[in-house]
Formats: C-alpha cells, structure tokens, sequence
C-alpha cells in the first residue's frame, strides 16, 4: 500500500442472496423393499450423500439403501444437499409405515428452506498508480453461512481463487464465515467463484472512474 499514488478505504460492496427457481420443488418417492431394504427416488443431484443419511437414520446398512435419480428438474446446486432432508423423510415414513410414502414441497415452503446464494457484506482498501496498475489490495468479507454449517466452510476458498484471477501486488484478506438465524445458505452455481468475480471487478471499476480511465484499457 505505501507504494500506491492514490488508495480508496474502507469502499463496501453488499451481496444479496438468490434463490434457485428450478423447475420442480424438492420431491421423493421411497419404496420399501424386501430383505430390510428401501429404495428412494429423489430429485437430488448427490444420490450418494442421500444414501448415507438415510442409511444412518434408519439403522441399516448402506447396501439396503438404493437412491435413484432419473431426472433431477433443475438443480444448479439447490438439490445437492438440500435435497437430503427430504429423501431422508420420505424414507423413514415408508420404512415404519411399510408402503410407499411420496413427498414434495410446494414452492413457498421450497424457497424457506433451500437457502440459495451467499449473502456477504464486503470492505475493500485498495492502492494503486496513476497509470491504473493496482499495487495492494485488502478484503474484509463476512459471509451469511445461516443457520446450518451446509458447504459453507469451503466458500473461502473458491473465492480466493477467483480473485486472484488478477495481479493485484500485495493481497490480503480475512473472511469470516458467521452463523446467523437465517436459512442455511448452500451451492448455487459456481459458489463462491461468482462473488469471488464480482468482487474483483467492482474493485478495478471503481479504481478505474476515481482515474478517469476506461476498465478496459491496458
């Protein structure tokens, strides 16, 4: 930062959250099976972490459980560990009821609980010269992880490495991930790449306008 011809502090950026919208809601049939088994089929777009859970909330091993997935109905991240709770329901329903139990969420009930994207709340100090070279660069990120640890934790990372896409000289950062009382935040698109990218960019754009130059400039 000593370095720089001129420096922008304490400069916020504010993310929102975004919801899904896919096609069709959370949705799962479960079907008991002979032998202690059941079969699920779940909209989800991780069958695997499906079949876990409801191997341990049933107490039954992982090979009587079979998770299907024919069509997901739009996805983009919402139905990869959102998609859980439901299957997991569904199937512990048609285990103790012994038939076939189906269960989808209606879409105010889906958009309550699925999350979406990341909200964050961003503090930036950025140097740089006067011919628009950027010499430093330091980050304040709060991420609204909400209620639930979901992918959370390893947002930070895919954030990191989408802003250092570019030289920014001397980069620093601290991110915090908070718990707070909203609904658990997940995957969506690209997570945390997509923040990552905006971030960056807001950066160069406001450099750019404080010297009068087109971002696109070399």
């Amino acid at each position: 930062m000593a370095e720089a011809d001129h420096k922008i502090l304490s400069a916020e950026i504010k993310l929102g959250s975004q919801y899904y919208f896919y096609m069709e809601t959370q949705t799962a049939l479960a079907v008991p099976d002979e032998d202690n088994c059941i079969v699920v089929y779940s909209s989800i777009q991780a069958p695997e972490y499906a079949e876990s859970t409801i191997s341990r909330c049933l107490g039954i091993p992982e090979h009587n459980v079979c998770v299907i997935t024919r069509r997901v109905g739009g996805g983009f991240g919402g139905k990869a560990m959102k998609a859980i709770p439901v299957a997991t329901a569904c199937a512990l329903a048609a285990y103790n009821l012994r038939r076939p139990v189906r269960m989808y969420m209606n879409r105010k009930t889906d958009m309550k609980t699925t999350g979406g994207r990341h909200p964050m709340e961003v503090t930036y100090n950025v140097g740089f010269k006067e011919d628009g070279k950027i010499t430093a660069l330091h980050l304040d990120i709060l991420i609204n992880a909400g209620i639930g640890t979901d992918i959370s934790p390893i947002i930070p990372l895919f954030m990191v490495g989408a802003i250092k896409k570019y030289d920014w000289g001397a980069f620093s950062f601290d991110i915090k991930v908070c718990r707070t009382n909203h609904s658990s935040k997940s995957a969506m698109r690209g997570p945390g790449e997509v923040q990552g990218t905006f971030i960056s960019e807001a950066v160069i754009e406001h450099v750019a306008s404080v010297l009068s130059m087109d971002v696109d400039s070399d």
